[in-house]
């Protein structure tokens, strides 16, 4: 069998587990309350932003929620292909992660959190933002079925939060920005 022949069965087999997963989605996850839960948090999220975002800050803090999303859905995906914990009632079923927690809720409070006393100590912030995602959203998400560790611990979540938080404060403070004329 040649290189080709391996990876065309490989998608092949991939395509198939994608049609079960789907399947096992509409069954069972579409329109439960869990479904409810993610899809309503989706849209609160974003409403509360758009009403309390600093708004001639946008730009920037945009800037950094962005990058909030990209690292925690592609960090959601390598500990979902590494079978380090998954998500259950996927709001968006041929997903990885939990939408509004990567793509909504961990880029909101970032964006608040860089907006609200921006003088205060971003450690001291990240040490925060990592204790209320680490330590009381996941615990929560997996008491009500959402998130389920196979091999992670909570902590681990705390350190990288914490990571991206700092990050995130890095580039909302760049002033490196010139006019694209």
């Amino acid at each position: 069998m040649t290189d080709i022949q391996i990876f065309d069965e490989l998608f092949v087999k991939e395509n198939q587990l994608m049609t079960e997963k789907f399947q096992i989605w509409l069954k069972y996850s579409l329109f439960t309350w869990q479904w409810w839960f993610g899809f309503i948090l989706f849209f609160i999220a974003i409403i509360f932003w758009m009403n309390f975002r600093k708004k001639e800050s946008t730009d920037r803090l945009l800037y950094s929620g962005f990058f909030v999303a990209i690292s925690a859905s592609a960090l959601d995906l390598i500990g979902d292909s590494l079978g380090l914990f998954h998500y259950h009632y996927e709001v968006l079923p041929f997903t990885s992660n939990y939408v509004p927690w990567s793509i909504c809720i961990l880029p909101i409070v970032v964006m608040v959190f860089l907006q609200i006393k921006p003088n205060l100590n971003p450690f001291l912030k990240a040490a925060i933002f990592s204790t209320l995602g680490s330590l009381i959203t996941l615990p929560f998400l997996s008491l009500i079925g959402i998130y389920h560790a196979v091999k992670w611990n909570y902590f681990y979540s705390f350190i990288i939060l914490g990571v991206i938080y700092l990050i995130a404060h890095f580039f909302v403070q760049r002033n490196h920005f010139e006019q694209i004329n």
